[in-house]
């Protein structure tokens, strides 16, 4: 399917990706509990009518089990029903087929993140089913918003897709169907942060699940970016996920600790004590091989646009009486199909149950400037295209959900 930039450009209009503003314990300010490893492979199949020991569901939340999979539904307003992985991985790999929830306003996530506030995240938007959004921050620095990405997929909404991050200490890897979508390295984030701290590089926890961001109670800024309000006469609004492999690339370990507070790499202390960590995790590959889009749905074929953006210091701010909300997720790589774009990044005030870290909540709509991408000719990721684009505009936003999403997953 041909995207024009035309498209790309007006999909960079708003934010893309909310930010991680809150953290139990952050090991960067004093000691904090070390974190459980899974230390292996687990895999399971939802569509098996079952619950998944790794990533249980809120209590709360009334969830389905069908045929295609675990259905997490927003009904009204306020809903964010979210799995959450109870292992951190450090460095690592997640394989999940999904399909995203549909309608104006409603927000899908994919969230790697860690108790310092980094992230590394895919997010979508359930009336732009042709696209997917991919972001990351490091130490929860959201000063600057040009690290967002933009890539085509088919009906997300409608047809299962393979979504996949792979993260290591040399890059971080965007996959839609098996099919590099982007690629992050720690030079490449260099330039995006200004500085060399910024890679994400500490122990991370898994979320996955859908919200409610087009009720009128949050933010202008994040109301529009997710293209709301909610039409709830249309409720429920699912998602469904239908199988997920987690690899912790970090085999055997059972604990990760923050040696210092640096929330470097090499800081993180590993341990394989098998007395250490809480509910072990047996290694398992239970999930089956799922079909995802069929080969005449892909998207990856034509060589789109690139559209960068990049955005000032935001120059309007709302405050809020609540207080912040609680943090909220290799082959061989083929032809890549990075849209390229740089857009303001997506998850900052993303409920507590799914987390996040930098986005719509605090962002208003930006302009942005096209430049061709160049991995159609040269096969170079287009992720190290400068994001020399033109200045944005960006409303800062405080978030206003923050205590609704937080009480919603005490």
């Amino acid at each position: 399917m041909k995207l024009t930039s035309a498209f790309l450009v007006a999909s960079a209009a708003l934010p893309a990706a909310l930010a991680q503003t809150w953290t139990a314990c952050n090991p960067l300010e004093k000691q904090c509990p070390c974190n459980p490893a899974l230390g292996s492979t687990y895999s399971f199949d939802f569509t098996k009518g079952e619950g998944s020991e790794l990533f249980p569901v809120a209590d709360h939340f009334p969830v389905r089990y069908e045929k295609d999979g675990l259905h997490l539904p927003v009904r009204k307003k306020g809903d964010a029903p979210t799995i959450a992985g109870l292992k951190y991985i450090f460095g690592g790999r997640l394989d999940c087929v999904l399909k995203i929830a549909p309608g104006k306003g409603i927000v899908s996530s994919l969230v790697f993140q860690s108790a310092d506030l980094d992230e590394i995240d895919y997010e979508w938007i359930g009336s732009k089913p042709l696209e997917a959004q991919s972001n990351y921050f490091g130490k929860g620095n959201t000063k600057t918003y040009n690290r967002g990405a933009i890539h085509p997929v088919t009906d997300s909404a409608n047809i299962f897709h393979t979504y996949s991050i792979e993260w290591t200490k040399e890059k971080i890897t965007w996959y839609i169907n098996n099919e590099v979508v982007r690629t992050l390295t720690p030079a490449i984030s260099a330039d995006l942060y200004a500085s060399n701290n910024y890679y994400p590089q500490t122990p991370m926890e898994i979320k996955i699940g859908a919200w409610a961001a087009g009720d009128p109670s949050n933010a202008d800024g994040v109301i529009e970016w997710s293209d709301g309000p909610i039409d709830y006469s249309q409720a429920p609004f699912d998602m469904v996920i239908q199988s997920l492999t987690v690899t912790d690339y970090s085999k055997g370990a059972t604990e990760y600790c923050y040696g210092d507070k640096s929330g470097s790499w090499d800081s993180i202390q590993i341990s394989t004590d098998p007395s250490k960590g809480k509910t072990p995790i047996k290694e398992t590959t239970s999930a089956k091989p799922t079909k995802t889009a069929e080969p005449e749905e892909k998207t990856t074929s034509a060589a789109p646009k690139t559209t960068l953006a990049t955005s000032s210091k935001a120059d309007k701010e709302t405050t809020t009486s609540e207080k912040e909300e609680k943090e909220t997720t290799t082959s061989k790589p083929p032809k890549n199909t990075s849209t390229g774009e740089i857009a303001p990044a997506i998850t900052q005030g993303l409920p507590d149950s799914i987390g996040g870290m930098d986005g719509p909540q605090n962002k208003g709509v930006s302009s942005t400037g096209t430049v061709d991408a160049q991995a159609a000719q040269t096969g170079a990721p287009t992720d190290n295209v400068p994001s020399s684009a033109s200045s944005i505009k960006n409303a800062g936003l405080s978030l206003v959900v923050a205590a609704v999403f937080a009480a919603l997953v005490l």
